[in-house]
């Protein structure tokens, strides 16, 4: 088995039930060579990892598309064209479809994502031809955004205002103010395109905030969240998902967060602390402290560690409140743990001072994590 790969394994009676056939089948399958080899385990028994799984079930849906093409005039159920088919539009197509809703991948002409499409057993139509001989249609635009403005531009004369477009980010919309004579919904999953996939094949949810105009616009985002399985569904609107968006993506997660990792993890070398043990602190440690933040908010974080950890995470917490900079922040930290200056700061009685000082700060953002839950 791969050693290296640190997710979950399917033997034969799950992966069977989890694509929807029989293990005779899964078996027969594997002999004929129609579907990825197996793995053993340490008893020798057949083993899939996730990615197995994933492809497994596109095949199987490929199959049962050219086997049974009447499926395809099955006028109940719901028909999405995806526009595009990078990684955001191939986790919504593969979800959509394994939930039973009709695909249609939109291209333009001479697209090199035309084969990838097909092969992963969509039907595939030219975007302009599908304007053309649609009266109405539902379009999830899964482009970049930054091509939106251009697509527009270009396809604006076949779009009908009958049509429904569904936007997974609201910027072209609410923040490049881009005109559209049409139906919008915004349907804006809040994670990246792999997570997303990965919940639904876990029969997880992920998060999705979204914003509708009309009750027919609102029983689409409910079947499309369905579908997608994105829940809870948290209504906005198409500017304030955009700027909360953008400024946590620059705050925290694309910035501070992996800023202040790397920055961290290059000091630990940088004083002589071997990579497992930088790697270890500067990444594990935080994903398990966030699942804690998660379940007991700021406070219930603090209250979970010691004392030498709280004093020193609120020392940091005032200094940066004081404007003062990162990098001086972290050599001053640095020099004080190594030249034990930092356990004068550390006293017992205060901790009960600490933790109504985080109270203070932390008051909104727990009670905000408290009502999630």
């Amino acid at each position: 088995m791969n050693k290296e790969y640190k997710g979950p394994y399917y033997n034969s009676s799950e992966l069977a039930r989890l694509v929807g056939v029989s293990k005779n089948t899964i078996i027969r399958w594997e002999e004929e060579g129609v579907i990825p080899a197996p793995l053993r385990d340490g008893r020798g028994w057949r083993v899939w990892t996730k990615d197995a799984l994933e492809k497994i079930i596109e095949i199987k849906k490929s199959k049962e598309l050219k086997k049974a093409p009447v499926l395809l005039a099955d006028k109940n159920k719901l028909r999405i064209n995806i526009i595009g088919y990078g990684n955001q539009a191939v986790v919504w197509a593969k979800n959509l479809r394994d939930s039973g809703v009709l695909v249609t991948i939109l291209l333009r002409e001479n697209s090199p994502s035309v084969r990838k499409a097909s092969n992963d057993g969509f039907e595939v139509q030219n975007i302009k031809e599908a304007f053309l001989n649609s009266i109405e249609g539902v379009f999830c635009l899964l482009i970049p955004d930054e091509e939106h403005k251009d697509f527009f531009k270009t396809y604006s004369k076949y779009i009908k205002p009958e049509f429904v477009f569904i936007f997974a980010h609201g910027f072209s919309i609410g923040y490049q103010g881009i005109e559209l004579n049409a139906g919008k919904i915004l349907l804006a999953p809040k994670a990246v395109a792999k997570v997303m996939r990965t919940n639904y094949l876990d029969e997880k949810y992920t998060p999705v905030v979204a914003s509708y105009s009309t009750k027919k616009e609102k029983e689409l985002v409910l079947k499309l969240a369905g579908s997608l399985k994105l829940a809870p569904i948290i209504e906005s609107s198409f500017i304030e998902e955009t700027i909360s968006d953008l400024f946590t993506e620059q705050m925290i997660i694309c910035g501070g967060v992996p800023a202040l990792i790397v920055e961290t993890f290059n000091m630990l070398k940088k004083r002589g602390v071997s990579e497992k043990i930088a790697l270890q602190e500067c990444l594990y440690e935080l994903s398990y402290m966030l699942e804690v933040i998660k379940e007991k908010g700021i406070q219930g974080m603090y209250e979970a560690i010691s004392p030498v950890a709280m004093a020193g995470g609120m020392k940091i917490w005032q200094e940066m409140e004081k404007g003062t900079a990162i990098s001086s922040i972290m050599k001053d930290a640095f020099d004080s743990i190594e030249n034990k200056k930092f356990l004068t700061t550390v006293h017992k009685d205060n901790k009960k001072d600490i933790s109504e000082k985080i109270k203070k700060r932390s008051k909104d953002f727990d009670s905000a994590v408290a009502e999630w839950r």
